[in-house]
């Protein structure tokens, strides 16, 4: 019983690590495509709000950059639905899995 919590746990930690680890990059993307410090953002920021000079149209060029990057698409259904960038990497988090690769 103490070893299938002890599973538990390392799974869980090693769940949120993998977030961190995606979080982290999908930011680090995002700082490239914006060529500036995106470091403040948080998964609770606004996709479009929380960085700066973000139009729908540079938005959209963010969506297509990211897609190049994690090998996920994006339809036009599922842009209206990414506000923050939790559902962003939820979003690509999904899409890798389903694929079958590694976030």
């Amino acid at each position: 019983m103490q070893e299938e919590t002890q599973t538990e746990s390392h799974a869980e930690k090693q769940a949120e690590q993998r977030d961190g680890e995606l979080f982290t990059r999908i930011v680090g993307h995002i700082g490239e495509f914006v060529e500036r410090d995106v470091s403040y953002l948080t998964p609770r920021s606004h996709v479009a709000n929380s960085i700066e000079g973000m139009s729908s149209l540079k938005m959209i060029e963010l969506l297509l950059y990211l897609e190049d990057c994690f090998g996920v698409d994006f339809d036009e259904s599922v842009m209206e639905k990414l506000e923050s960038l939790q559902d962003l990497e939820d979003y690509i988090r999904g899409a890798q899995d389903l694929s079958g690769q590694q976030a």
